[in-house]
């Protein structure tokens, strides 16, 4: 039933990723072939028991271009061919022609992508366009191995990332081999990084790598006598870590074959697609626990289906764990559209949690059996429903709308509020919630609705204690490390990646002017490794501490609030990175740092002129970004003659917006930046008191 999707265990054969690499076409057009014409005898029980109990899907190839390459084809009456050829087509120095070179043993081709470095998991360790490669023993292969311009910027991979989604398979085959012969019959898996770091189901892994392996002879069958399993140690983009780290599913990239990987000898093609063939048919026997054959593997799974204890529909997307095998880098591992999940295990006892959003979390011990799967149903019981009511008073000169993001375990919903009120009915939980508004004070809360909860909540507008949109450090002082400024940006490091030996620190000293309740707002991207490495931004002050740390990574630009309270009069903004010796990442990023207070001077009643400041302030222009219209406000504690400017990176004037005298109170100013290119720009308040600074970005 191929048309049928079936409540079935999913398994994916990959033939071929890179062009070159055609024995992987082979082996996945056999399988077929095998599938359809199951002999000899001894495959036709396990075959019909694979197909009885799970769904198995066969690419033969997502690389056709390239392929076409090593085939050859006759374009505008030549023939291209090349058959060392890796990648895929992409027109990669946008000359029109595809460039290529088929006078080297490999690589030299300027055009093209690495399929297999394409992948959004660890994407940017791969290389660059045009980088030379001199690989080892003698062995040279330039620009065989660019990851292209961004994760999945290739249809191919594209391709196979919403497929993979799509399915969430169980277990996967990706068939490769190796034209240096530096990794020539090995089955390559996640991972071991350095430092002993391995992945959350390497013991699962691992074992069925070496149940693979120990039924794939090499072609000597000697020195060793098998396949080589062995936990791969780069981060590079490649497809195995993408699939199992988005998915769940554990994919295995195979190398079939030696350096001699597109071998005219028919007997020995044969041969290396029959080897070959065994190990799949093991895999597939892990996926439905066939535990019978030559080919037999243990079960040790645990599967069942997640119900409401109510109504006994199947709950999909409940996140199922495993204590022993869970990871901050995995996404989460959810059940099916029948409520289906699937855990590979090996032999112990595990703890499987279950948890589902508007439901009670429920806990078992697990211990798999060998020789048959473990079947564990949950039914989840709902939670009670709660009324969640919000009445949001704003300054009376305030008329814009709120956002409300209220987050639970599960996610974050973010609501525009215009008329102050929220009301909902939701489950029991424990919730944060947060109110932001264009130069309000944001509100922060956490509460455990456990009864029916009304909040009232007054909002303030927003001063500035401080606020560095870091056009320089001249307000820091480096403590240690190799902290930067670039293009208005602060940069923990001007490499790549921060430095695993030593702990990166910057501060700056603020004068605290008797405010206790105090916001820091960040927008900021960072990127460390996930549990291990710590960024954080410390408020050290003489009466008291509070730190802001991040551990994970999330390297798109975005602004947070973060409230705490103090009781100094002056205080010590630290931002550091404390690494842990071993695999390091990007570190972190920051566009622009405040420290909000509440202002005092919030009008009850009135309009913009009640409003009287009690300081120099220039507000965030909104929208930011913006094209090609956006407001700046900026505010007068007194009558004052005050010049308002935008300026480009290089610190050059692009255009004024005041220059006169104005009256106390608020000033609001549009900007057209239509006749503008896209950027990041600074805009600048001088006053015969004060300079502010603040960024902006025109996105067109």
């Amino acid at each position: 039933n191929a048309n049928l999707d079936e409540d079935e265990p999913k398994i994916l054969f990959l033939g071929q990723c890179h062009a070159e690499e055609i024995l992987g076409i082979e082996i996945t057009m056999e399988m077929i072939n095998k599938f359809l014409n199951p002999s000899p005898s001894y495959y036709l029980q396990n075959m019909q028991a694979i197909l009885q109990s799970s769904e198995v899907w066969v690419v033969p190839t997502h690389n056709p271009e390239g392929l076409t390459v090593v085939h050859g084809d006759s374009v505008d009456g030549n023939w291209l061919q090349d058959i060392s050829y890796r990648k895929n087509k992409r027109d990669v120095n946008l000359n029109g022609i595809f460039d290529f070179d088929n006078t080297t043993e490999a690589g030299n081709d300027s055009d093209g992508v690495d399929l297999n470095r394409n992948y959004g998991f660890n994407w940017i360790f791969g290389d660059g366009p045009w980088e030379e490669d001199y690989g080892s023993n003698n062995y040279q292969s330039h620009f065989d191995y660019y990851r292209g311009e961004s994760p999945f910027s290739e249809n191919e991979t594209q391709i196979v990332r919403d497929f993979a989604l799509e399915n969430k398979f169980l277990l996967s085959i990706a068939y490769h081999s190796s034209r240096s012969g530096n990794v020539a019959e090995q089955i390559i898996y996640s991972w071991m990084w350095d430092g002993g770091k391995s992945s959350p189901d390497y013991p699962v892994i691992s074992s069925l790598a070496t149940g693979i392996s120990n039924l794939i002879p090499t072609e000597t069958g000697v020195a060793p006598a098998n396949y080589t399993p062995v936990a791969s140690v780069s981060r590079k983009g490649n497809a195995h870590d993408w699939f199992y780290t988005e998915t769940g599913c554990v994919q295995f990239l195979i190398e079939a074959g030696t350096a001699n990987m597109q071998p005219d000898n028919l007997e020995l093609i044969e041969d290396t697609i029959e080897r070959n063939l065994e190990g799949a048919l093991h895999l597939m026997n892990r996926g439905i626990g066939y535990f019978i054959g030559d080919f037999a593997a243990d079960a040790y799974q645990v599967t069942g289906i997640v119900t409401d204890a109510s109504s006994r529909n199947p709950i999909d997307s409940a996140v199922v764990t495993i204590s022993e095998m869970d990871g901050p880098m995995l996404k989460s591992r959810d059940t099916n559209q029948f409520g289906r999940y699937r855990r590979l295990l090996t032999d112990g006892t595990f703890t499987l949690n279950v948890s589902a959003r508007g439901y009670e979390s429920q806990s078992f011990s697990i211990t798999p059996s060998s020789i048959s799967q473990t079947v564990q149903d949950i039914s989840l019981i709902l939670l009670e429903i709660r009324s969640l009511g919000l009445n949001i008073n704003t300054p009376s000169d305030y008329s814009e709308s709120v956002q409300l993001l209220l987050s639970d375990q599960y996610k974050t919903d973010t609501l525009e509020i215009s008329n102050g009120s929220f009301n909902d009915q939701i489950p029991e939980n424990h919730y944060t919630i947060k109110i932001i508004g264009d130069n309000l004070f944001p509100y922060f809360n956490e509460i455990d609705l456990t009864a029916d909860t009304s909040l009232t909540i007054d909002m303030n507008f927003a001063g500035e204690l401080f606020n560095e949109p870091f056009p320089n450090l001249s307000n820091w002082s480096i403590e240690n490390g190799e902290w930067d400024v670039d293009n208005g940006t602060l940069i923990s490091q001007s490499d790549l990646i921060y430095p695993n030996s030593l702990n990166s620190i910057l501060s700056s000293w603020i004068t605290n002017p008797d405010y206790q309740s105090l916001a820091l707002s960040l927008d900021y991207q960072y990127e460390m490794e996930w549990e291990n490495d710590t960024a954080y931004v410390a408020i050290l002050g003489n009466e008291d501490t509070t730190v802001f740390h991040w551990t994970d990574q999330n390297w798109q630009f975005h602004t947070e609030h973060l409230f705490f309270e103090t009781n100094s009069d002056s205080f010590k903004i630290q931002i550091g990175i404390i690494p842990d010796n071993t695999v390091e990442y990007r570190g972190i990023k920051i566009h622009n740092l405040a420290i909000l207070n509440q202002s005092d001077n919030n009008a009850s009643i009135g309009n913009f002129d009640s409003h009287v400041p009690d300081q120099y302030l220039l507000h965030q222009n909104y929208p930011n970004p913006f094209n090609p219209v956006t407001s700046i406000t900026y505010e007068l504690p007194l009558k004052s003659h005050v010049q308002l400017a935008i300026y480009d990176l290089t610190g050059k004037e692009v255009m004024k917006l005041v220059n006169e005298v104005k009256d106390l109170g608020r000033h609001e100013v549009k900007w057209n930046g239509n006749r503008i290119s896209s950027g990041i720009y600074f805009y600048v308040l001088k006053t015969p008191h004060k300079d502010i600074v603040r960024k902006l970005a025109l996105i067109k």
